[in-house]
């Protein structure tokens, strides 16, 4: 009897040190798996992934595909605004804009009239004129015509088939110039871009014009004014299009965009849009929440240096 509790008790311990060994020997086995593909510290959220350097990734066996912005957006570097706001002294918009939604005031504005290439501004109003030209179930192949678009910001694949409502993620959220141009010759390129200079027309934005449905093109041009207008009625008629510009990530089948968007981390963040081509230089609209009131401010900023930096700044004269 004595001889079997010794058995029982030390046989127990055996196992208990045999896991710990073990789980020990695993943990340094995924750390030497980990060096091995260097790959640096990883979110809560995202601590089952092993990324790899084909902008893939290993989730529970399964490889996804993450994309973002950065062929075509700003890679926001690792300061914060704040600090980038703090050494910059002068606003570098060469157009800007900062207006109350709620009663209608300019705050601030600097040749707000003036006309200049947008960029991927333009997608705000791809996304209104394909929501109303397309069926959103609509199935959409990626043809070759789309993959030669300059900037493949979604990452597809040649042949591979969405519905016309889900191009609007990678669209909105990485800036992709692929599904506009999907969504575009899926209704017919040129039937497309002549909506979307109807559609600006008619709410006013008179002096805007587009050339193509991404914003690539320099002939993509508006004003602060214009865009106020713009992003104002899309505000008030199809909010689903602004709440997309705020998703973090999105995955659909083999596909991760991640939003590049550094004010998605604040909380007044309402939603918006970047851009950038060397024409336009660096381009921006979005809608904040300020002051205990909550009050929704536009800020528009068009031809910048330091995109975020100069929002930052822009914000910053708003007195609640």
């Amino acid at each position: 009897m004595v001889r079997h509790f010794f058995y029982v008790v030390f046989g127990g311990l055996a196992a208990i040190v045999g896991g710990i060994i073990l789980a020990g020997g695993s943990l340094r086995i995924y750390h030497s798996i980990a060096d091995s593909f260097n790959l640096k510290s990883l979110s809560s959220a995202a601590s089952v992934l092993l990324s790899h350097g084909d902008g893939t990734s290993i989730s529970a066996m399964k490889r996804t595909v993450l994309y973002s912005a950065s062929q075509e957006e700003d890679l926001i570097n690792a300061a914060s605004v704040d600090q980038t706001a703090r050494s910059v002294k002068e606003i570098t918009a060469v157009s800007y804009l900062v207006k109350n939604l709620t009663d209608g005031t300019i705050i601030d504005e600097k040749n707000s009239n003036k006309l200049v290439p947008v960029a991927s501004l333009t997608k705000l109003v791809t996304a209104v004129v394909a929501s109303r030209l397309i069926d959103g179930d609509k199935l959409i192949v990626i043809d070759g015509n789309v993959i030669k678009t300059y900037g493949n910001t979604a990452g597809f694949k040649s042949g591979e088939t969405f519905r016309a409502s889900e191009l609007y993620f990678p669209l909105l959220m990485v800036s992709s110039n692929d599904a506009a141009e999907a969504l575009a010759r899926s209704y017919g390129r040129p039937k497309f871009i002549q909506a979307m200079n109807n559609f600006v027309q008619s709410i006013g934005a008179y002096r805007t014009t587009f050339a193509d449905p991404s914003g690539l093109s320099p002939d993509n041009r508006s004003t602060a004014v214009d865009l106020a207008i713009i992003l104002e009625w899309i505000e008030e008629n199809q909010l689903a299009i602004i709440r997309t510009t705020i998703i973090k990530t999105k995955t659909i089948r083999v596909h991760t965009w991640i939003n590049p968007t550094h004010f998605l981390s604040w909380s007044n963040y309402l939603g918006g849009k970047n851009g950038y081509t060397e024409e336009a230089d660096r381009t921006a609209v979005a809608l904040f929440e300020m002051g205990k009131y909550k009050k929704v401010y536009e800020v528009i900023v068009l031809g910048s240096k330091v995109r975020d930096a100069d929002m930052v700044k822009l914000l910053a004269k708003i007195r609640e």
